[in-house]
């Protein structure tokens, strides 16, 4: 490899780096894990922030639809270019399975995979905002 290739291939690796991420990194202001004061009774804010985790039905090959909506009863997190969901995992039974990175402003909280739930107890899903910090709920698979 010469040397200007091995310019060429640095400068496209340093871009395909920035591209990954467009948005500001200081923006995110609250990385603390976050639980709502009364799991029953939780207010507006709170219930923007929890995960809503949808389990569909099983495909042919034995994967089911698993959905993950950031925002419960009605209320939908904003994604603005100031307050946004900036990724959603989703864990069984404390494995990772999937997460997705979202931008500002064109992407919303969520998170769409298929898994196999055999043997599987537990769904777990964790959206993290901006401003707000990082929320969980759990699922449990009948």
């Amino acid at each position: 490899m010469t040397r200007r290739d091995m310019m060429k291939m640095t400068t496209v690796v340093a871009l395909s780096t920035v591209a990954a991420s467009a948005y500001d990194k200081k923006l995110i202001a609250n990385t603390e894990k976050m639980t709502p004061k009364d799991a029953k009774n939780m207010t507006k804010g709170e219930l923007k922030h929890t995960p809503e985790i949808t389990v569909g039905s099983k495909d042919a090959a034995g994967y089911t639809l698993v959905e993950v909506s950031v925002g419960q009863g009605g209320i939908i997190h904003p994604s603005t270019d100031n307050h946004w969901i900036y990724e959603v995992s989703l864990f069984a039974d404390g494995k990772l399975i999937d997460t997705v990175s979202l931008e500002p402003s064109i992407s919303r909280g969520y998170l769409g995979t298929r898994v196999k739930l055999d043997g599987v107890k537990t769904l777990k899903a964790v959206a993290k905002c901006n401003l707000h910090g990082d929320w969980e709920s759990s699922h449990t698979v009948a």
